[in-house]
């Protein structure tokens, strides 16, 4: 048992460095007088988050292990911060990918051309605003998962509150971050395929079409990573009960640690770190 224990905290360790790295590496580019681009601003704000949730992720499997008698207010403080984390990592995915289609589609349609700069030029904007949200949510729902009832409340308002707030946590989720990532992930497919397959009628058959292939797998496995990072969320108590704590947190971070690996093999800064990246890249092929 303390072997397995041992080896999920190697895990968290290992993915809180990779997030290190990635993090690490942007804000050296930044510090030097390099411009940083808007995907790398989401991508330093996506290691962030992931970092603050695997420290989450250990502090909860220790002290529940080890340290259970610690004080409500800690165990509170724990989920709060995990919480805020796991929101604001899928709403910064989303975004991500959001960034990655704008950058690479030549739509020329006036509402898409609009919509292009409005978001490019808006982007810090986006991050604060998905992370001011992500915290504000994770604090009411923290707050209904580790409280008693309150002296003036009954069970039914209490589990009435708890429902609709389960209800909001759906609809927030699947119909915001996943439906726009889906979206915008399968145009980016649709629109890296369609230029595959122009190159490859055209004359210049083979240039550049493993950098297209990998981005978009890249961009599928993104995709299910984050879709079943929150079904693992949404469906916890279930995980729970089928593999234990252990079991749980160690599925439920391998998916955005194997995705922030997979992140630093497409983009070519993290990987050799010249000062273009692999994937942004792409925009210049495609938009000479």
């Amino acid at each position: 048992y303390h072997i397995l224990i041992l080896a999920v905290g190697l895990s968290f360790l290992a993915g809180f460095l990779i997030n290190v790295f990635i993090v690490a590496v942007n804000i050296s580019e930044w510090k030097k007088g390099r411009m940083i681009s808007t995907a790398d601003k989401v991508i330093t704000s996506l290691g962030i988050s992931r970092m603050v949730f695997q420290v989450t992720c250990l502090l909860n499997v220790f002290c529940d292990i080890y340290f259970y008698r610690l004080s409500v207010l800690f165990f509170a403080s724990v989920l709060f911060f995990e919480l805020s984390s796991v929101y604001s990592s899928i709403w910064l995915s989303t975004l991500l990918s959001v960034i990655f289609f704008l950058k690479i589609s030549t739509l020329h349609n006036p509402f898409f051309l609009r919509l292009k700069i409005l978001v490019l030029n808006r982007v810090l904007l986006l991050i604060v605003a998905s992370i001011v949200v992500s915290i504000s949510f994770a604090f009411a729902y923290g707050w209904m998962n580790t409280f008693k009832i309150p002296h003036n409340s009954t069970q039914e308002t209490y589990l009435n509150g708890y429902i609709g707030l389960r209800v909001l946590t759906l609809i927030f989720w699947c119909t915001g971050p996943l439906l726009t990532y889906f979206i915008s992930s399968i145009l980016l497919i649709i629109c890296l395929y369609n230029h595959v397959s122009r190159m490859r009628s055209g004359r210049n058959r083979t240039s550049h079409l493993d950098t297209y292939y990998k981005t978009i797998k890249f961009t599928g496995f993104s995709l299910f990573s984050s879709t079943v990072h929150m079904i693992i969320d949404l469906t916890y108590t279930y995980w729970y009960y089928a593999f234990g704590l252990l079991g749980v947190y160690f599925i439920w971070q391998i998916f955005p640690t194997l995705h922030s690996i997979y992140l630093i093999y497409v983009t070519t800064k993290l990987r050799i770190q010249p000062p273009v990246s692999g994937i942004m890249d792409l925009q210049s092929r495609i938009n000479p």
